[in-house]
């Protein structure tokens, strides 16, 4: 006999000890309402086969989820849309690039041509007599061609180079040519080192005006040839504005300021630098004009 009908006979012994006037049925029935509670108290339960069932579906869930997000690039917003959707406006972006225009590539300007000649059989006959001179290495063809157009002699233009005078501009050249000044007037400038110095502008213009070597000299040596305008020179010359008078106002420092018509009328009209000094000490010269001084020198004297 197992240990479960010991452990009933044993119940039954002690109750049936105890109670001489023991009724079965009474008995019977009390042992039927306890054994639901006794038997419910016996049985164990099986925890640890609930328990490995819990952990076995956890780990599947970890494995789907982990796998899931991983296929959603770990975003878990865009793998709950993938499930349940998404009651928002998905925006397609496209990548789109920037436009620009380009902007215009300028012309390159063409280069500028030289003017056509009005007699082209002329012109190479002209060249003809330059090859027979032997001078078409001293000038470019642009300047053959200026010198064709502006009639300027086959001749002349021999004398300038055998006066190595050939490295002068073709304008230069024209100028001098037209204005008449002889070899002989540039030959004194280039001796003394002013035809370099000098614009042919203002070789033209003092040859014109007839300015002579001994007052351009004066001035050189002096230091107002190169701080006075060629018109101040033609001007003081033909005034006859001496280099004295010139000194003095420098040294006194009037010079600089004063306009060269101020000092032709300042020396026509003998004003001296004493009085110029007296209208400055009284303030009163920076608010006069020349004419003003003139006046008021002959009006005091």
């Amino acid at each position: 006999m197992g240990n479960k009908d010991k452990y009933q006979q044993h119940y039954f012994d002690n109750d049936h000890n105890r109670n001489s006037d023991f009724d079965l049925d009474e008995y019977i029935r009390e042992q039927s309402q306890e054994s639901p509670a006794k038997s419910s108290s016996k049985v164990p339960l099986d925890m640890d086969d609930d328990s490995s069932q819990f952990k076995n579906a956890l780990l599947v869930f970890i494995v789907f989820a982990t796998a899931f997000l991983w296929y959603n690039n770990w975003n878990p917003a865009q793998a709950w849309n993938s499930i349940f959707g998404s009651n928002e406006t998905s925006a397609e972006v496209t990548a789109t690039a920037p436009s620009f225009t380009l902007p215009d590539i300028p012309q390159v300007p063409e280069i500028p041509q030289i003017p056509a000649l009005s007699n082209e059989t002329g012109f190479v006959n002209y060249l003809l007599e330059i090859n027979e001179a032997g001078i078409d290495d001293s000038f470019s063809s642009s300047a053959l061609q200026a010198f064709y157009q502006s009639g300027i002699p086959v001749i002349y233009l021999s004398e300038l180079v055998e006066a190595e005078y050939q490295d002068l501009s073709y304008p230069a050249i024209i100028a001098y040519y037209n204005a008449d000044v002889p070899l002989e007037y540039l030959n004194t400038l280039n001796d003394n080192g002013y035809l370099s110095q000098f614009s042919f502008p203002e070789v033209i213009a003092y040859y014109n005006a007839e300015v002579s070597l001994e007052y351009l000299n004066t001035l050189n040596e002096n230091g107002f040839l190169s701080e006075f305008s060629f018109p101040e020179v033609i001007a003081y010359y033909n005034a006859g504005v001496s280099l004295d008078y010139l000194n003095t106002l420098n040294e006194a420092g009037y010079l600089e300021s004063l306009s060269y018509p101020a000092v032709i009328s300042y020396f026509e009209n003998g004003v001296t630098v004493s009085f110029l000094d007296r209208l400055r000490d009284n303030g009163l010269l920076e608010n006069m004009s020349y004419p003003d001084v003139v006046s008021a020198f002959n009006t005091d004297n």
